[in-house]
């Protein structure tokens, strides 16, 4: 394989297409025998990769429809290049002008404006921006989906709010329902959202503000015990507490001791401590939170 062609395969995940085979010196017939002979590997049509690579992966396979459909990494896709939905459905956006009968496949999207301001690479595969992509997922997954990928966004700072929100405004149409539902979830967003330091954090904010209570103060420091212990979340004029449960392995016997022993000095002074997992947030969060609701609205009484 030409060395140039090989420079450009590892830009593109170790894919080349025809055109680009050919325009570095290789003939039709050249690239045909090396199909055949199967030095290379048709990966989508007019998309190779030489066949003594290893399996393919997730981002290659997308990469390679891109390169077979001229596309971008768009939605579902887009969003698990960045971290946040998981990998899934492959799905590349093409714009009308581009369209032809080879994109009349399901995983491609046509789509009729795509602004180079709302195109970027992440790890060599072309997709869209992430506040395009959450336009376009706030049209497609499930209200509460939507909601963790937007926290997940601004508090790992994939977006800000700023840009999220002016993405939304400006491709703002009746046909564009992920747009209303951005600007919808902004406006009941927590202020301090993107300071929270985790999707944690930024799920217990978003609780509090649902079922009507102040804003809790996330690593809040207090006297206990003799010492200064931090809290992951506290409501202190109730003497609430709220703590973040990990489900890892109690690899250092010490900290679990030590969280056991901070926890007990809490209760003996006073405050109510309730422990919480990511999980049974998501899951059941009226069932899981309601303790808390009750604690609090008790002691503003």
């Amino acid at each position: 394989m030409a060395r140039t062609l090989t420079a450009l395969a590892r830009t593109q995940l170790g894919l080349f297409t025809r055109a680009q085979a050919h325009a570095r010196g290789l003939s039709y017939p050249t690239i045909r025998r090396r199909v055949e002979s199967r030095e290379w590997e048709e990966i989508e049509p007019h998309v190779f990769r030489v066949t003594a690579a290893p399996p393919l992966t997730w981002r290659q396979r997308l990469m390679a429809l891109s390169l077979a459909t001229d596309g971008i990494a768009s939605g579902r896709a887009a969003g698990a290049l960045f971290g946040l939905v998981p990998e899934g459905p492959l799905e590349v956006a093409v714009t009308r002008g581009h369209a032809g009968r080879r994109h009349r496949r399901p995983e491609v999207r046509i789509v009729a404006d795509l602004s180079g301001a709302d195109v970027t690479r992440v790890g060599g595969v072309p997709c869209t921006k992430p506040a395009r992509t959450l336009v376009d997922l706030g049209g497609i997954l499930p209200p509460d989906q939507f909601e963790e990928a937007v926290d997940r966004a601004l508090v790992t700072g994939v977006v800000n709010r700023q840009r999220l929100e002016s993405c939304a405004t400006r491709l703002l149409t009746p046909r564009r329902p992920g747009c209303a539902a951005v600007l919808r979830i902004l406006e009941s967003r927590h202020p301090d959202l993107e300071r929270a330091r985790n999707e944690w954090e930024a799920l217990v904010l978003r609780l509090c503000r649902r079922y009507g209570l102040p804003d809790p103060i996330p690593n809040y420091r207090v006297w206990v015990g003799g010492q200064w212990r931090e809290l992951d979340a506290a409501f202190p004029d109730q003497r609430v507490v709220l703590e973040f449960d990990g489900f890892v392995p109690h690899s250092a016997r010490r900290v679990f001791d030590d969280d056991r022993v901070r926890q007990n000095d809490l209760v003996d002074e006073g405050w109510k401590p309730f422990r919480f997992t990511t999980t049974a947030l998501k899951r059941a969060p009226a069932r899981a939170f309601a303790p808390v609701v009750r604690a609090v609205k008790r002691g503003q009484k």
